[in-house]
């Protein structure tokens, strides 16, 4: 099973403030634009970063989830890129 997508989705949530805006104002349509199983969709919405790990997100990526939760969204974490 590929999680490239899953990756590719936290990556850009990570490094693309732009993809950061799209998913923080409307996570769903920020989804669609990725080939996304429905499962990593359901794990995508939960914000659990150790639910994604277990679809096959990377460890460090999983964690970028979290910074669309708004107790941990103004962390200094996210500004290291």
């Amino acid at each position: 099973m590929s999680s490239y997508h899953l990756n590719r989705f936290l990556f850009d949530l990570k490094m693309d403030e732009s993809a950061f805006g799209r998913a923080l104002s409307n996570l769903e349509a920020a989804m669609g634009a990725y080939d996304l199983k429905e499962e990593e969709r359901e794990a995508l919405r939960s914000g659990d970063p150790r639910q994604l790990r277990q679809l096959g997100a990377h460890g460090m990526l999983a964690l970028y989830i979290m910074r669309l939760n708004p107790d941990y969204r103004n962390n200094v974490y996210w500004t290291q890129k």
